[in-house]
């Protein structure tokens, strides 16, 4: 009986001894799957950042137009300034009287 306890644990050990025969093989797929990996992941993040790049210069570009179009649209594309009022006269310089021409600040 004795003997055949130490045959089976032996033979245990000649079971477990080869059954990790291919872990080299393993441990070399499993490194270059990782490798593949972080390769395609690089990958993925450039091209996302490429492409948040274009949308950006895009929306600056579309963005510029619809300045230009509406710059346009309001008075011929020049650029006329007005105070909070709503009037064309910057800094209150024109007087409220049509025949006095001299400048008025202030008011």
């Amino acid at each position: 009986m004795k003997n055949l306890f130490v045959f089976l644990a032996v033979a245990g050990i000649f079971a477990l001894a080869s059954c990790g025969g291919g872990k080299k093989e393993d441990d070399e797929k499993a490194k270059q799957d990782s490798i593949d990996s972080v390769a395609k992941l690089k990958e993925d993040s450039i091209k996302h950042a490429e492409e948040l790049e274009q949308a950006r210069l895009d929306s600056i570009a579309k963005a510029k137009e619809d300045s230009i179009a509406e710059a346009e649209a309001n008075n011929g594309g020049y650029y006329v300034p007005s105070n909070n009022n709503g009037g064309n006269n910057n800094n209150n310089t024109v007087s409220d009287d049509p025949e006095d021409h001299t400048p008025h600040r202030g008011r």
